[in-house]
């Protein structure tokens, strides 16, 4: 089997609308984790104090932290409120 360059790999992979908007998906996703781990750093929290601060525990952060997609923009708010903080949501039109 011969080498295979990424980037024909990643065009291939991506020859569907389906498949972009999937990875686009992955890419906002990934954009909004590393949003919430530097929020909390910059405030100097550990997972438990910001869970103290929110009223919940350390594996509520977590699971926030590995899947914030499924969390409501309220406790998006809340979470970034808890580190002085707060984020803000634009429209694009496509």
């Amino acid at each position: 089997m011969k080498p295979v360059c990424l980037d024909a790999l990643k065009t291939k992979m991506l020859s569907d609308d389906e498949s972009v908007q999937a990875y686009h998906e992955a890419d906002r996703e990934l954009a909004l984790i590393q949003a919430l781990y530097e929020m909390r750093e910059r405030a100097g929290l550990t997972k438990t104090e910001l869970a103290n601060k929110l009223g919940t525990n350390s594996s509520g952060i977590s699971r926030l932290e590995k899947n914030p997609l499924s969390a409501s923009v309220k406790m998006l708010e809340r979470y970034a409120a808890a580190c002085g903080a707060r984020i803000s949501l634009d429209i694009h039109y496509v």
